[in-house]
């Protein structure tokens, strides 16, 4: 987990980025990676949870209300940017109720029908981003902007010894084939647990990893999966990690062999991303967002949402070609080098901010 940010002193921020989420998240991990190149760019202040790394300027609400009272002198306003449904009631709240001058601005990744509440507050945003044009679809009205997620691509580095890096960790077998995410049927994790029963008796050197939270909701998905796994007589097999710090994620994914990121629903994740920068081939579900990220066959494999069977015959065929897991390993560490950056990421808000701002 990054260190918490001080309450830094902005006597003018431009940009205000609320973090009002219960817990650490997926939308945090986006949030943050953006935010270490957006300080650089544009004054900003972040308004919540203390997941900022240091440097970051954290306000707290009183001194939110003390910043945004005036307008800007330059006659702009400042740009308020949700990522989550509370984070846009709260800049309502802002802008209409304590009558601040603001442009309220949210990013919409969800692959659904939204909520008549989720649509009730979009409705109210001056604008609209998405991070990809099949995210966009589920808008009743285009968005403004289509900006892909981007990583802090040198907090993956490239590993391309993954034995040596999995021997470091000291799991059991030789390899790892990993699943990140929370523990729960969007991520797919039932469909990467039966993939494994059907493939891993023929795969000796590898031991699948299964990393992320399994909150009390889903603790009985969990226990089933167990039971799966036990009645194959696979459990010296599998690994459950449970919750990781944000800062132990770097080396699980250089020390893989192979990531799925097999979600039946998913926005944009970052799973695709992380694992490409640390030079570990994907099996990605066709989401909408792990298309734009992953090509078939050079970075990694895509296979149908909600497919477990195809999920087994991509890692069959990838872990019997150790070759062409490292042609894979290459192109795909390129691929987030000249396109999914969070430099570029960060620049592309900012340009988005200042067309909103004027608007």
């Amino acid at each position: 987990m990054a260190t918490p940010s001080s309450h830094l002193p902005v006597e003018s921020p431009r940009v205000i980025l609320p973090n009002l989420g219960r817990r650490f998240s997926g939308v945090t991990s986006t949030l943050l990676q953006a935010v270490e190149r957006q300080k650089d760019l544009v004054p900003l202040v972040v308004w919540g949870k203390s997941f900022v790394g240091e440097g970051i300027p954290l306000v707290r609400f009183p001194e939110l209300l003390s910043l945004t009272k005036s307008p800007m002198a330059n006659g702009l306003r400042r740009v308020y940017h949700a990522r989550r449904n509370i984070e846009m009631l709260w800049g309502l709240i802002l802008r209409d109720w304590f009558c601040r001058p603001l442009k309220l601005v949210f990013t919409s990744t969800a692959q659904r029908k939204h909520s008549r509440y989720t649509r009730f507050l979009i409705q109210r945003m001056d604008a609209i981003i998405t991070t990809s044009d099949r995210a966009g679809s589920f808008l009743e009205k285009p968005a403004d902007f289509v900006i892909p997620h981007g990583i802090a691509i040198e907090r993956y580095p490239f590993i391309e010894d993954k034995e040596c890096a999995w021997r470091e960790l000291g799991f059991p077998g030789k390899k790892g084939i990993g699943v990140f995410g929370r523990v729960r049927p969007q991520k797919g994790v039932d469909l990467f647990v039966r993939a494994m029963i059907q493939k891993l008796p023929q795969f000796p050197e590898y031991t699948a990893v299964i990393v992320g939270k399994t909150t009390l909701k889903f603790e009985g998905f969990a226990q089933s999966l167990k039971k799966e796994i036990e009645d194959a007589g696979l459990s010296d097999r599998f690994l459950w990690l449970g919750e990781v710090e944000f800062d132990e994620l770097p080396s699980l994914y250089g020390a893989m062999s192979i990531v799925a990121a097999v979600s039946r629903v998913e926005g944009f994740g970052l799973t695709c991303l992380e694992a490409m920068s640390a030079g570990t081939p994907v099996i990605a579900s066709r989401t909408g967002g792990f298309e734009m990220v992953v090509r078939d066959d050079t970075d990694g494999r895509l296979v149908d949402c909600n497919d477990s069977d195809a999920i087994a015959e991509a890692f069959g065929t990838m872990a019997e070609t150790p070759s062409r897991l490292t042609e894979m390993a290459r192109s795909g560490r390129l691929r987030v080098e000249e396109s999914f950056s969070t430099e570029r990421e960060a620049k592309e808000l900012v340009d988005a901010y200042n067309l909103i701002a004027r608007s």
